[in-house]
């Protein structure tokens, strides 16, 4: 599957994308309008992993898709990641092209916001299947920080306990990377047996590695020590102007309140902000139970599509 030469016969432009693509995916995002977790341009960048998971980036007109190449031993295909930037007939024409090409006789949307649902089924009308992919909570980020109330009782209590150990809270600099992929290492030791789908240490660790690269504010990252030790890290960035994505937070296992200690001083760094989106609780009952201790001001609806 030679996809470098399709899209070149096809498309006006064409590339792999990395982290220093954020900038152009930003600009692009700002023209949707788009609030759901995915249009945080540095995770589509971590997210893309040549060799077995590239995101080509590809412009048709005036159009913009996002696709992701699957290249395994068991798998060996291409989905759009979101829709096109544009919907039209012309971009459905465009699409088709790249179907027959390869011949895949169908082709996914991995994320679709819901603003895109009628525009899909305008486009495509009996030809497409939607159906819902998950929920992701949306919270006020200085309702979270101020922990006001009987609703965050608990929360109080825990993020008290972790205070008197004198957590230091600062922000991630290239030469705390070392200290934080060791965190990530643990906690994958953990959670990685009790969830094997669990799938985000891959594009957490690309953006550990990319810090430096990334212009801070594209990606804020920030780390907790205690007692001189990193026992925890977490990243986050705007989606657009008015929301903020909570991109990723990890702690060691075996101090009580800590990862609840993290998420209250991140969510504290993102108070200019009139939403935060932390992402879906992927259907594990314990991430459920845990995210809405903090609180959810909405849930935001996505979709998957097969066109």
């Amino acid at each position: 599957m030679n996809l470098r030469k399709l899209f070149q016969n096809i498309s006006d432009s064409h590339k792999v994308l990395t982290v220093f693509d954020i900038a152009s995916l930003k600009e692009i995002f700002s023209k949707t309008g788009r609030d759901s977790w995915v249009y945080f341009a540095p995770y589509l960048a971590c997210y893309s992993l040549p060799p077995g998971r590239p995101l080509y980036l590809t412009r048709k007109g005036d159009s913009f898709f996002l696709f992701q190449h699957i290249n395994g031993k068991n798998s060996n295909r291409i989905d759009l990641v979101i829709p096109p930037s544009i919907l039209t007939s012309d971009t459905k024409t465009y699409l088709s092209r790249i179907k027959e090409s390869l011949d895949q006789s169908e082709m996914r949307i991995l994320w679709v916001d819901s603003s895109d649902v009628v525009h899909l089924r305008n486009i495509y009308g009996d030809n497409i299947h939607i159906e819902k992919r998950e929920n992701e909570y949306i919270y006020d980020p200085n309702l979270v920080f101020n922990l006001e109330g009987g609703m965050f009782r608990d929360i109080r209590k825990k993020i008290n306990r972790v205070t008197r150990k004198a957590p230091i809270f600062f922000q991630l600099e290239k030469n705390d990377v070392p200290a934080a992929l060791e965190v990530l290492g643990k906690w994958r030791s953990v959670q990685g047996k009790k969830n094997k789908f669990l799938l985000d240490w891959g594009y957490t660790r690309a953006a550990l590695n990319s810090i430096g690269d990334f212009d801070t504010e594209d990606l804020m990252a920030w780390g907790l020590e205690i007692e001189k030790k990193m026992v925890g890290f977490s990243m986050a960035g705007p989606i657009n102007q008015n929301t903020a994505c909570f991109y990723v937070a990890k702690t060691v296992i075996g101090i009580n309140g800590l990862s609840e200690y993290l998420r209250w001083k991140t969510f504290g760094k993102l108070r200019n902000y009139k939403l935060v989106n932390d992402a879906s609780d992927l259907n594990i009952d314990g991430l459920k139970q845990y995210k809405r201790k903090f609180r959810p001001l909405a849930m935001n609806p996505v979709y998957t599509a097969t066109i």
